[in-house]
């Protein structure tokens, strides 16, 4: 049975919970926040999405393999691991690189926040790979 308003709020909550759990990963160095928790809540989002649609809707979204994308997340914490190592200092050492901006000077990107999204797309990865496995096992279909 097609449910019509199930289905519109199903796609506004994963757009909310998408800027929701963009806004927690930019703000997880100064304020509670992070890459697990923002990963968490965009994989809330996928998962009603998914309940709603199924899981190939999902995967048609994601355009990857959820391996894939817990390959890159893994990659990219590797990469912030390793930075530190070729500046002389020890993995997992937070390296700042001021980039020049026109608001108010600089802005400091470092490898807090590499690592951070690495965690996020590692996370989202995960949890949607175990989503979509129990979803073709028990062959839910929307």
């Amino acid at each position: 049975m097609q449910n019509i308003i199930l289905e519109k709020i199903a796609s506004l909550f994963l757009k909310a919970m998408i800027i929701v759990s963009f806004w927690l990963l930019l703000r997880g160095h100064d304020e509670p926040g992070g890459g697990f928790i923002a990963g968490i809540i965009a994989s809330t989002g996928f998962i009603l999405y998914a309940i709603v649609y199924g899981s190939v809707a999902v995967e048609k979204i994601l355009r990857w393999n959820t391996r894939n994308w817990m390959g890159i997340g893994l990659g990219i914490i590797f990469i912030a691991i390793i930075i530190p190592i070729f500046m002389g200092y020890p993995p997992l050492t937070g390296v700042w690189m001021p980039t020049p901006s026109f608001l108010d000077g600089f802005i400091h990107i470092g490898t807090p926040i590499l690592f951070d999204i690495g965690v996020y797309i590692a996370v989202i990865g995960i949890i949607l790979s175990i989503l979509i496995t129990i979803m073709e096992v028990l062959k839910w279909n929307s």
